[in-house]
């Protein structure tokens, strides 16, 4: 290298401390990150194509894509050799592309190249300190330190690195925090709601009547074997559930669901797995309605950027628990398929379901109706982030159901939804939801053809 090359190359490092004293007097940081030094032009001048590869890479840097920048600059290094040119600088930037991309060990080897040039010695120290201490070698950190301050002849170099050791010294020891998860969880929901048209579950028709009703929902989980919670470690739950729904306005129509069940969580690399075996009961009209055992697998990924991806299969074997009620007996299928993207305030997931069913259906003198239909349903949701402890969503759902005919029925329904919902987390662990749904069912079958409104208030308290 020339000595005109020598004091360009010089003059960037300079301006390169500079930088880096500025940031870390700003941000309060105990490192500051290196900085690519720019070729020097002497060298910019002798080749167009290494000239470009350099000019490329630097333009990638500043523009954070370092994966590309390190390419280039890979390329021009390569360049630099065969044409017997200097490449201490292409060294640093190359030095300062790895540290980035948090690949150190590339990173340190690229700098240890340049603890023989007089110039960058010191810098390269500095730089090598960066890295030990990001892999949290506080000994070496510190002894690269002092190798810096004794060869750098840069007073700011020099002070910064006097300052480091200063703060590294006087550093207290971090305490290793001990993680512990919590081994039960509690939640319960109160909903007082409207209903504009109340619908006969078993049947699925509607009653045209309104309503005002009292829901209740309480969910309460126990790990009783393994770590965590599911994230990190397997984990075997005992889980339980309630769910109560009474209109004041008539009996009928009151609906409860009694459920305990078994929960393994499972988590695979990145995947985060569950596996139920769950035994509900139901009722309806205060007496005994279906039985069910329930088997269900439910999977989900994350990804960059916080998109996930969720799958879930469910099987449910149907009991009658009222002689009535037999023609409802057999078994569903339900697969279903989501995908959520995720923006800073925004959040939309998409789901489909595909439903399967084969019931005993209903057949008498004059009656042969099937129960047992083929389910496509549709779901888009939009949830918008208004401030911390504020957002609202919106969802549309569309459902299409078909009924293998029989001699007294044919029937295909086509059921739209949407809902709308305000959230808002009033206090820790305590949650207000406002929600208005509307549903409009067509049917072939015209006493199957429904519109109903539902309003819902709901206050969630998690323990």
């Amino acid at each position: 290298m020339t000595v005109k090359c020598k004091k360009r190359v010089c003059s960037g490092f300079s301006i390169v401390l500079t930088s880096i004293l500025v940031c870390l007097l700003v941000c309060s940081q105990v490192y500051a990150e290196p900085v690519p030094v720019s070729a020097p032009i002497s060298q910019l001048e002798q080749e167009k194509e290494l000239s470009g590869n350099l000019s490329l890479a630097s333009k990638q840097y500043k523009q954070g894509e370092y994966a590309q920048a390190k390419v280039y600059y890979e390329r021009a290094l390569n360049q630099a050799q065969q044409q017997g040119k200097p490449t201490n600088t292409i060294y640093y930037n190359l030095g300062s592309v790895c540290y980035q991309l948090k690949q150190y060990d590339q990173s340190k080897l690229y700098f240890e190249k340049l603890l023989n040039h007089n110039k960058l010695k010191a810098v390269a120290y500095y730089n090598l300190a960066l890295i030990e201490n990001k892999q949290g070698n506080k000994k070496s950190t510190i002894d690269y330190l002092h190798q810096s301050r004794k060869v750098s002849t840069d007073p700011q170099l020099s002070k910064l690195v006097d300052q480091q050791l200063l703060k590294l010294i006087n550093q207290k020891p971090q305490r290793t925090k001990t993680v512990t998860y919590k081994d039960w969880h509690a939640y319960l929901y109160l909903s007082p709601g409207y209903d504009s048209n109340i619908r006969f579950a078993p049947a699925d028709i509607a009653s045209n009547e309104s309503g005002s009703f009292l829901q209740f929902y309480g969910l309460f989980d126990k790990r009783i074997a393994g770590k965590g919670n599911g994230i990190k470690d397997p984990a075997l739950l005992i889980t339980t559930s309630v769910f109560l729904s009474n209109y004041f306005s008539t009996d009928f129509n009151d609906y409860n669901i009694f459920d305990i069940g078994l929960r393994y969580l499972l988590p695979v690399n990145k995947w985060r797995n569950s596996i139920e075996l769950n035994i509900k009961k139901s009722t309806y009209g205060h007496s005994d309605y279906l039985g069910y055992y329930v088997a269900t697998f439910k999977t989900r990924r994350r990804f960059s950027g916080g998109n996930t991806l969720r799958l879930r299969y469910r099987y449910e074997q149907i009991n009658s628990l009222q002689p009535r009620y037999d023609y409802l007996e057999g078994y569903r299928q339900k697969l279903r398929l989501g995908y959520q993207f995720k923006w800073p305030s925004d959040l939309v997931d998409i789901w489909y379901e595909l439903e399967l069913n084969d019931r005993e259906n209903l057949k008498t003198n004059t009656l042969d109706l099937n129960y047992s239909p083929t389910r496509n349903t549709f779901r888009v949701r939009y949830e918008k982030k208004i401030n911390a402890t504020n957002r609202v969503y919106g969802e549309l759902e569309y459902r299409h159901s078909d009924y293998d005919p029989t001699p007294t029925q044919d029937r295909l329904d086509k059921r739209s939804g949407y809902l709308l919902a305000y959230v808002n987390d009033i206090a820790k662990d305590w949650q207000l939801l406002a929600r208005w749904g509307f549903r409009s069912n067509r049917s072939t079958e015209p006493v199957f053809s429904y519109d109903r409104h539902v309003v819902l208030l709901t206050l969630r308290k998690s323990f």
